[in-house]
């Protein structure tokens, strides 16, 4: 029957989408091009209108054939509907933020009321009426965020409704094993009707879901998230699972917050600084761009559902290390530079963003909190063989103090604040390595004052150096890795070049040009002189050969350019020939000239 569902909803849709297209087109309700939004043509709205109906009708068919009327989950659908009205009201009359807040939380106090709160505190409060009121909180913090993180989502065609498909297609296999019918008719009737959404709307759309569609179906899934009743009563799969399911919303939430709140912009402004946009920086298309967000999507539903069936003591670091790889590319994305809209004027929240986050390193030391916490598990983990016991986690618990202490206090001493991560090199791993020796030898000197070798082992604490030191360099060289992959994003509008001289001035060259898109240079290889060391590799380029090859290795290539650096130790009869052999094949040639000048 919950194939009927799917089917009935994806049908209704195929043809109401169409239907709606039509007559905004017709009446006028049409997203025109502007320089805060992706799409560069006039694209039809009100798909939502489509994804609502078509939901809601094989959904309520469903209901009949199935429960009669007396199905448990009207209220979720009233929360749900309301939301849609709003967003609706909304695509037609603009509400303001703070009328489109309150809206949102009178449809959340609807959910709320019929009884879909998280129950996250209830088994670490004893008194369940006092425990609801923290669930209820929280429960308005999730709807509330959730759906305005699907919101803010819906910047790029195909992305908000194909992310909001899979996390529905995960939700339903929750449901299905779990043997929830009721929930799974919702979750399988709004997937039906987004596939059907999706097939206009995937890049290049022609209708786009506008807040009536987005915010409907954020709040129907952030609902569902967390009416479905985990298997295992353990933190994460209480609301471990469902930040899974929602973690690329929540980090494009948390990265487009971030950086406007730098820039001095509200983060409610919209704006094409978003997590699919900064990926075309980095080199994708489109379409790439969009699929690799719905592989991240997948990846985490994926860990989500293994979650509950993982065993617990592995859970608690491979969570926390899938978020924190996914945080630091995250991260990494908010560097780029892409076209947002002019920043109004830097307030003291700016400035107080500015000196928490730069200044005080407060996202490096935060990115260490978890960093130190999971190496120093990791050591007790791999000490016992990847099995932990009750008494095993009390004991990583009794002296995890101790470690943050001493780690903080070495990582200070020996200057691993002090470094830019983007510029990583062996100096700064000699310092991390030095940090991890420092910080592993205060926690076995104040192990050994407090408790005894007997309860702690040194061959913990000898893990946890070796994983610090790890997670230190991973960590820090991430941002050179990712610049490194950067560079070798095949662009049309780059110069495929080749670099003569494979020296010191060379490899300087390439290492600018390969962290420096924006010179629009893609170094193809090197040409030397040097039979020793043909063959080989700079920075991951290829030392082709010598000048004797350059005119075939143009013609393979396809080289637009050749660079020589001002390094170059061949004599002037060497250059000559290089500088002919460009000017046969018609393309150019320039000096790269490092040298310092006198000021006078």
């Amino acid at each position: 029957m919950n194939a009927v569902t799917f089917g009935v909803s994806l049908a209704l849709s195929l043809l109401l989408v169409r239907v709606v297209r039509n007559l905004s087109y017709q009446y006028g309700r049409v997203a025109q091009p502007r320089s805060d939004r992706w799409h560069h043509r006039p694209t039809a709205t009100l798909g939502g209108i489509a994804i609502y109906i078509s939901a809601l009708v094989g959904v309520i068919i469903s209901i009949y054939i199935n429960y009669g009327w007396s199905y448990p989950h009207w209220g979720l659908l009233a929360a749900s509907s309301f939301m849609f009205f709003l967003g609706l009201y909304d695509d037609f009359r603009h509400l303001t933020p703070p009328a489109k807040f309150i809206g949102q939380l009178i449809a959340a106090s609807i959910a709320i009321y019929f009884g879909y709160t998280t129950d996250f505190f209830t088994p670490r409060i004893a008194n369940t009426v006092i425990a609801q009121i923290p669930n209820i909180g929280l429960t308005f913090l999730w709807l509330v965020g959730i759906t305005n993180a699907i919101n803010l989502l819906d910047n790029m065609d195909g992305l908000a409704g194909g992310i909001s498909l899979i996390t529905a297609l995960i939700l339903s296999f929750f449901f299905w094993r779990l043997g929830d019918n009721g929930l799974l008719i919702i979750s399988m009737g709004l997937a039906g009707a987004i596939l059907g959404f999706l097939v206009f709307n995937f890049p290049p759309a022609s209708i786009f879901m506008g807040d009536s569609g987005s915010l409907f179906i954020g709040f129907t899934l952030a609902v569902l998230s967390i009416a479905r009743q985990p298997q295992a009563s353990n933190v994460f799969a209480i609301m471990g699972v469902p930040t899974l399911i929602f973690l690329l919303p929540i980090l494009d939430t948390t990265l487009v917050t971030m950086t406007r709140l730098l820039r001095g912009q509200s983060p409610t402004q919209g704006g094409m600084d978003h997590t699919s946009h900064r990926l075309i920086a980095f080199g994708l298309t489109e379409r790439q761009a969009v699929l690799a967000l719905y592989a991240v999507a997948i990846v985490s539903g994926v860990v989500a559902l293994a979650l509950e069936t993982l065993d617990y003591w592995l859970s608690l670091v491979l969570i926390p290390i899938l978020v924190l790889l996914f945080a630091l590319l995250t991260a990494y994305l908010g560097r780029l530079k892409v076209v947002v809209s002019a920043p109004k004027s830097g307030g003291m929240i700016s400035r107080l963003v500015i000196e928490l986050t730069y200044r005080r390193r407060l996202l490096e030391i935060s990115l260490d909190l978890f960093l130190i916490g999971m190496a120093y598990y990791l050591g007790f983990l791999t000490y016992n063989r990847f099995t932990m016991t009750e008494a095993g986690i009390q004991l990583f618990l009794n002296s995890l103090p101790i470690a943050y202490a001493a780690s903080y206090v070495s990582f200070i001493v020996f200057g691993v604040y002090r470094g830019v991560w983007r510029y990583v090199g062996m100096q700064e791993l000699i310092r991390y390595g030095q940090a991890a020796i420092g910080s592993t030898l205060i926690i076995m000197a104040a192990v050994a004052m407090i408790y005894t070798f007997e309860q702690y082992p040194p061959y913990i604490f000898v893990f946890y150096g070796i994983y610090i030191f790890l997670g230190l360099a991973l960590t820090r060289s991430s941002f050179r890795i990712l610049d490194q992959a950067r560079a070798h994003q095949v662009r049309s509008e780059e110069s495929r070049i080749l670099i003569f001289g494979a020296g010191d001035s060379g490899e300087l060259a390439a290492r600018w040009i390969l962290t420096n898109t924006r010179l629009g240079y893609r170094v193809i290889g090197f040409l030397d002189q040097d039979p020793l060391i043909a063959g080989r590799q700079i920075h991951g380029v290829d030392i082709l050969g010598n000048v004797d090859l350059l005119g075939k290795i143009v013609d393979q290539k396809h080289i637009d350019g050749v660079v020589i650096t001002t390094g170059t130790s061949e004599d002037r009869g060497t250059v000559e020939k290089v500088i002919d052999v460009c000017r046969s094949k018609g393309i150019w040639v320039r000096y790269l000239r490092i040298e310092f000048e006198q000021v006078e």
